[in-house]
């Protein structure tokens, strides 16, 4: 083994030996060389580093300390962004729907849960800001409900709450920070308190609807005395109405005929004279209605004869198929204490058409079946009043026609929500289509109608006059005829 190592060329091993120990020599004195120039760069940029940071710390710090500051306290103004719908203050959010400030909140708070009612002296046109939104809390109020405050989300809320907070501990107004508003808040707060209020939006459905059935009782119970007017009457009381235009009678009704007792009886089968008597009776009704109906009153005279001439039909059919419920009786109910039978046998002159038949079938059955109460009826009414918008009217007559026929649906809802509380929302606007599904029945005895009127007249069978000529006309140009 010896000769073998021996053999080996010294050159080659110290060759290897040299190679190794020279990369080691040359790593270490690298890495020194490294480290010495890392610490010397590093003592060099120290204290310039240390200067920066030091500022920057110091910046960092006065701006945290300026964020997290406010954040500590109060919160609103994290919102400042956010304007008060009501009367343009600041506002920290979302209350009952709509972005207010906290003196808009409290005050619409407190106002539906105390059931506060305001009057306004100025006839509702003051202008709400936050200088001086105190000064008339009955537009305050108002513009509350006109930005879109909701008051059952207040309601919701009290009853979640603890019964101690409904107490009224003063206006969130006075919890601001500006000292001059304050001043002029507290001032118009006690003046204010004197004033009587303006009606929540449900206390006014609720009068409305109550006078609308005040006017409808008294108008249904109006009476002529017997010598009322000097026009020589027959057919019971009716003036012989050939050469009455439509307008002389709508403005004059009684021209067409006197204003007897409403006899819901059906004692006895009508007769043809009876048949007539009831036609113009419920002219004269219809009439005095439109006429009572303060709605109606704000239409020019062209709109409300054009309104009237298109009406009548469904207002007729409307009443027979109530008060033919109310009677009992088999056939349709007139208001002089007779009525038309089904049974042809029976009937004093041929319905052609089969109006008494669709009438009993489509329209007074199914109201017997939905059970309406009077109120439910009498809104019915005017809602066939402002149903929709002949094309003939103003543009300002379909306006005021639309809003008041969404006024009386809206009032149709509130009755049946306040009449019936455990009702789903689902639920009455199943109960109110039910019942708008109707008219579409009454608008089919409408054309019926006149078409047994027109055969009738060309057979001189009956000799309605030419007054009603008006409902026949309007009826077939409404129905593209």
């Amino acid at each position: 083994m010896f000769n073998t190592l021996a053999s080996l060329d010294h050159s080659d091993v110290f060759g290897d030996v040299a190679s190794t120990a020279l990369d080691e020599l040359i790593r270490n004195s690298a890495a020194a060389a490294i480290s010495t120039a890392h610490s010397n760069l590093s003592a060099a940029l120290q204290p310039m580093a240390g200067g920066l940071n030091n500022s920057q710390f110091s910046q960092s710090s006065s701006l945290a300390n300026s964020q997290d500051g406010p954040s500590r306290g109060r919160k609103k103004n994290s919102s400042v962004n956010l304007v008060c719908v009501v009367c343009g203050d600041q506002a920290f959010g979302k209350h009952y729907g709509v972005n207010a400030c906290n003196g808009c909140k409290g005050f619409f708070r407190r106002s539906v849960w105390n059931n506060r009612q305001y009057m306004c002296r100025f006839d509702g046109q003051c202008a709400i800001a936050k200088e001086h939104r105190n000064v008339c809390r009955a537009c305050r109020l108002k513009q509350c409900f006109v930005a879109g405050m909701n008051p059952r989300a207040v309601q919701s809320e009290r009853e979640r709450s603890d019964p101690l907070q409904d107490m009224d501990d003063g206006d969130d107004d006075y919890r601001e920070n500006s000292p001059d508003r304050c001043s002029v808040e507290v001032q118009t707060e006690q003046y204010s308190m004197k004033a009587d209020a303006l009606p929540s939006p449900d206390a006014e459905l609720n009068r409305a609807a109550d006078s609308l059935l005040a006017m409808h009782r008294q108008v249904c119970n109006r009476v002529d005395p017997p010598s009322a007017s000097g026009y020589s009457r027959s057919d019971g009381g009716c003036l012989s109405s050939a050469s009455v235009s439509f307008i002389n009678a709508f403005y004059n009704p009684n021209m067409i005929s006197s204003r007897t007792p409403l006899v819901i009886t059906a004692e006895r089968v009508a007769t043809m004279k009876d048949v007539m008597q009831d036609w113009r009776r419920h002219f004269v009704l219809f009439a005095d209605w439109l006429h009572a109906l303060p709605e109606f009153a704000s239409l020019s005279v062209d709109d409300q004869i054009l309104i009237a001439k298109s009406r009548f039909g469904s207002f007729y059919w409307w009443l027979c198929a109530n008060w033919t419920n109310e009677a009992c009786c088999d056939g349709v109910c007139y208001a002089n204490g007779t009525y038309f039978p089904r049974s042809e046998a029976l009937q004093c002159f041929p319905d052609v058409r089969g109006c008494c038949e669709r009438m009993v079938v489509t329209l007074s059955e199914p109201l017997r079946e939905l059970q309406l109460d009077e109120t439910e009826k009498c809104l019915m009414l005017a809602v066939i009043v402002f149903s929709d918008e002949p094309l003939e009217l103003s543009m300002s007559g379909k306006e005021h026609v639309r809003t008041m026929g969404h006024r009386y649906v809206r009032m149709l809802h509130h009755h049946i929500r306040n009449r019936e509380p455990g009702l789903s929302n689902s639920a009455i606007a199943l109960r109110i289509a039910k019942i708008m599904i109707l008219l579409t029945a009454t608008t089919n005895l409408v054309y019926m109608a006149s078409d047994n009127m027109q055969l009738h007249d060309v057979l001189h069978i009956v000799d309605f006059g030419s007054w009603p000529d008006d409902f026949m006309k309007n009826s077939f140009k409404d129905s593209g005829l």
